[in-house]
């Protein structure tokens, strides 16, 4: 479900492995990044976005609650133009910082 990269100094890259983030998904996937995040002690985060071709309103608020826990420390890489137009619609793009690629993400820290 998830992979997760250490990039150093409290920076992570998590790629979820889903084509399809459903309202099913929602609460386990809530828990592994929230699990993720107090472990490894995350500061920053990009979330990569490329395999997931599909997400509810549902998944989209585990954005905004990891932007509101990481102290806006979150970046958006990498979505899949269906995906890409969803964030867009639902305003998250005006909240979380979203770029085309994960390295593009990466150096805006």
């Amino acid at each position: 479900m998830l992979e997760i990269q250490d990039m150093g100094n409290g920076l992570f890259v998590v790629k979820i492995n889903m084509n399809e983030v459903l309202t099913l998904d929602v609460p386990e996937l809530k828990e592994k990044l929230q699990q993720a995040i107090l472990s490894k002690d995350i500061k920053k985060l990009v979330l990569d976005l490329s395999d997931v071709k599909m997400i509810t309103s549902s998944g989209i608020g585990i954005f905004l609650n990891i932007n509101q826990s990481l102290k806006s420390s979150f970046r958006l890489a990498a979505p899949q133009p269906e995906v890409e137009k969803v964030l867009e619609l639902t305003k998250v793009t005006s909240v979380v910082k979203l770029f085309s690629t994960v390295d593009a993400a990466l150096k805006s820290f």
